[in-house]
């Protein structure tokens, strides 16, 4: 399909007629000067070279010449659109276990980082499959939903830590059943789930998760990763305890992931430092039946105006050759002067400008075959030759991009959409969703929300597009409600402070007002001594008269206040065991919740 990238200037096309209408006229003209001078017959005899198809067929050659320049201005290309098209393969929902028993070094950096590589590296292998992404902890949820586009994948991917997933545990299960939910209607029995864990459930039953997946046409392949002896789990540089103080051993349980991988008719595999077993899996997917898809796909713009240019000259040349009248006058000699050091020109230059096609071209077989830097200093020479060329921008975006050079990717990226919109909205699209790509990379979300949106305004049924965008706004609605909360928590405290400062401010009042109303009172307590020590004297003296008639003996416990004693030791006795077998029960429980990991 040809595609023009300035097409208005194919308007100067109907122009071609007024030059035939024109010339009829100039000859008309020319007829009735000759018969003013002379019998019209008598000067055609006199001029036998003379020929009047002569100048019909050189106009002709100088139309077709016209045109086919016409068609060189207006930019033809082929290629470089967003084409649908089918495409076979199965649909790969990846679950993996983000708890903090996913942090211990059994692998290097850790279990998590590890599982992380191994799946960037089966990206970038799929052709023409889907794939998604579950996350999942004491919960789960979907991360990415099923798509074909790779690259938003691995952004995704890129983005996982331990934290993505609010509430700590494995709860394998409902992982299962979340990506038995996320699968689209058209994959049936086209469906894998990749278990990523270490197998360490405490929360359900994943094995009746993975017969019920089997059932609706998907088979569940697990990876176990970590070592069966167990490894400490390091956070922040501090060994994690359970709740009785001990450390904390991860320890992968094969046995629980191979009866998962058996009820859901898949295989299991230990993950191992080399081979982290994705091979395996992979080839067993392979071996399913394939569904035809609908994909997107961007193919590459190719200019073809020289060709055009080049035919245009080839046509002025001819004309010239067929020569002109015997007196040499030429109404569209003039014409064809400029249109030959015009033609002559735009080959020139479009011949130049096919210099930075042949860099473009190397560039992207570098790039299918996964050289990127490679691919970078080609499209770099590239826009050397053509500092406007759009085609190697965009290619040389997509190259710093897979490098993780986002801020230089986003550079090249900035403002080329808004220079395609006219040219091309389908690529104008594609821009926007890369760029959006980028900026959701770089945690600013609400550029990625603003970006995805100018993707969706011209290109409205994109599901990648759409489901990236949903994601971007989920996670621009929780920076918001961070943001809100520290400055809730800022306000807070500062209301605390003020509080305080308010508190003392009374505290030291009230003491001021203690010390006037002590010191007043210890001037009463004054006077009053002076008669209670009158008073207490006699009281004395009484006192020992009585003492003196006792017989001295000590006074005798009742039985009743005995009973009465009695059954207060029982009940604080009762009460005591009550509290100690609560304590009991909630510890009991207490520890069945500790497990955050």
């Amino acid at each position: 399909m040809i595609y023009f990238a300035q097409p208005h200037f194919l308007l100067l096309i109907f122009l071609i007629p007024l030059f035939f209408i024109f010339y009829r006229v100039a000859r008309g003209i020319r007829r009735r000067r000759i018969a003013k001078f002379g019998d019209p017959a008598l000067v055609n005899r006199l001029t036998p070279n003379s020929s009047k198809r002569k100048g019909w067929v050189k106009l002709t050659l100088f139309s077709l010449a016209f045109l086919f320049f016409t068609i060189g201005l207006a930019r033809p290309q082929i290629g470089a659109v967003l084409k649908k098209k089918e495409i076979k393969g199965s649909e790969i929902m990846v679950v993996l276990d983000v708890s903090n028993s996913m942090l211990a070094k059994d692998y290097s950096p850790n279990r998590l980082e590890k599982a992380k590589m191994a799946l960037s590296r089966l990206v970038d292998g799929l052709k023409g499959d889907r794939i998604g992404l579950i996350i999942f902890a004491g919960e789960s949820f979907v991360q990415l939903p099923i798509t074909s586009d790779y690259v938003s994948a691995k952004i995704f991917l890129n983005s996982i830590t331990t934290e993505s997933v609010p509430v700590q545990g494995t709860a394998m299960g409902e992982a299962i059943t979340t990506a038995l939910r996320s699968f689209t209607s058209e994959s049936e029995n086209s469906r894998a789930v990749i278990l990523i864990t270490d197998g360490e459930n405490h929360e359900d039953n994943p094995v009746e998760a993975a017969r019920q997946a089997s059932t609706v046409g998907a088979r569940i392949f697990c990876i176990g990763v970590g070592s069966p002896e167990g490894k400490p789990i390091e956070i922040d540089g501090q060994l994690m305890k359970d709740s009785a103080g001990e450390i904390v051993m991860t320890r992968l349980d094969e046995k629980t992931l191979t009866e998962v991988a058996q009820a859901g008719g898949g295989i299991y595999v230990r993950a191992g430092n080399g081979d982290f077993g994705l091979n395996r899996i992979t080839d067993a997917i392979k071996e399913m039946e394939d569904k035809e898809f609908e994909s997107v796909v961007f193919e590459e713009y190719d200019e073809q105006y020289a060709y055009f240019f080049a035919i245009a000259l080839f046509f002025l040349l001819l004309e010239f050759i067929i020569g002109s009248t015997r007196n040499g006058k030429d109404f569209f000699r003039p014409v064809r002067g400029v249109s030959a050091i015009v033609v002559f020109l735009s080959i020139s230059v479009s011949m130049s400008a096919q210099n930075d096609k042949k860099e473009v071209r190397k560039g992207n077989s570098f790039f299918k075959n996964g050289q990127y830097s490679e691919a970078e200093v080609e499209y770099r020479r590239a826009l050397d030759i053509d500092s406007l060329s759009m085609t190697a921008k965009y290619n040389l975006a997509n190259a710093l991009y897979r490098e993780n050079r986002y801020e230089e990717a986003a550079a090249f990226l900035k403002g080329l959409g808004d220079s395609l919109v006219c040219v091309s909205p389908s690529m104008a699209s594609d821009v926007y969703h890369n760029a959006a790509n980028v900026a959701l990379n770089q945690k600013d979300y609400q550029s990625a929300v603003d970006l995805y949106k100018k993707s969706l305004r011209l290109s409205p049924d994109n599901f990648d597009t759409k489901s990236n965008l949903a994601y971007a706004q989920k996670m621009l609605e929780q920076q918001q409600q961070q943001d809100q909360q520290n400055q809730d928590q800022q306000n807070q405290d500062q209301n605390q402070d003020q509080n305080k400062d308010q508190e003392q401010n009374q505290k030291d009042q009230q003491d001021q007002k203690d010390q006037q109303d002590q010191k007043d009172q210890q001037d009463q307590n004054k006077d009053q001594n002076k008669d209670q020590n009158k008073d207490q004297n006699k009281d004395q003296n009484k006192d020992q008269n009585q003492d003196q008639d006792r017989d001295g003996q000590e006074p005798k416990i009742s039985p009743e206040t005995a009973r009465q004693m009695l059954e207060a030791i029982k009940d604080k006795e009762k009460e005591t065991k009550e509290k100690v077998a609560k304590e009991k029960a909630e510890k009991s429980k207490r520890k069945k919740k500790d497990k955050n990991w």
